[in-house]
């Protein structure tokens, strides 16, 4: 396949209109305080945990049990509302910007003249390309975005209250980051090659089944069937292959 010029992350957004700049607004305000109620609970835990030990009386022990409780009544109701805005505005912004990628790219290819089509392409790639390509772009620009959001909400609140509660701890604990990192990086090369490489075999499958079609009785007259059903059964084997092995690193 020939090289082509990648770019950069935020190129993706350039489709979005402004309601789904409101609606990202939205989701990554929402984002971050549902990441930021994960480390809030463990405070409210801690606590919970405390208030055992505060009194000898079992009345004031249940009054202070009861209102360590009500807090956590209060952010479960706050990560509730959090996290289904969270994930409505970021899936609904992917999936409009994605409409709009497939409605351009389609535009685009037919504007091409005929010779654009005898240069390498055929319709098998162009199709699979419109259908599979924006689904992994609009996984890139929905709800992980969310997620990440989150993530790194939960990370950065969780370290600045574990330095107000207790530095010293902290500071220990900061040692195992770096391996966890330089992990995490190597998994995330590992997988976007593996999908790479998935793309490619099943657009050289779906390549040979278009042309196949295509061409149904030159291949009934030259008596390839079973050829051509082997390369088609090799191709999917490997994209099935590197969709095992990417599901399997996935978990």
């Amino acid at each position: 396949m020939e090289n082509t010029n990648t770019v950069s992350y935020y190129k993706l957004f350039s489709f979005a209109d402004s309601v789904d700049h409101v609606l990202m607004l939205v989701g990554t305000i929402t984002a971050v305080a549902s990441g930021l109620c994960m480390p809030f609970s463990a405070v409210i835990f801690g606590e919970l945990v405390d208030s055992f030990g505060e009194a000898t009386d079992t009345t004031k022990v249940s009054h202070a049990v009861s209102k360590v409780s009500i807090k956590y009544v209060y952010l479960a109701l706050g990560y509730g509302v959090a996290s289904f805005s969270q994930v409505f505005c970021w899936m609904v912004t992917g999936e409009r910007q994605a409409a709009r990628i497939r409605r351009l790219y389609l535009k685009a290819i037919l504007r091409q003249d005929i010779g654009f089509f005898d240069k390498g392409t055929n319709t098998g790639e162009i199709i699979q390309r419109m259908s599979d390509d924006t689904v992994i772009i609009q996984d890139a620009i929905g709800e992980k975005v969310g997620k990440a959001i989150q993530l790194a909400s939960t990370f950065l609140g969780g370290f600045i209250i574990a330095f107000t509660k207790g530095w010293q701890l902290t500071l220990v604990m900061l040692s195992s980051i770096p391996p966890l990192v330089i992990s995490a990086a190597a998994m995330t090369i590992l997988m976007a090659k593996l999908i790479a490489r998935g793309q490619i075999a099943y657009l050289q499958a779906a390549t040979v089944v278009e042309q196949t079609i295509g061409s149904i009785r030159t291949v009934g007259a030259t008596a390839q069937e079973k050829v051509l059903t082997f390369h088609f059964s090799f191709l999917f084997c490997v994209f099935l292959h590197f969709v095992f092995q990417n599901y399997v690193h996935d978990r």
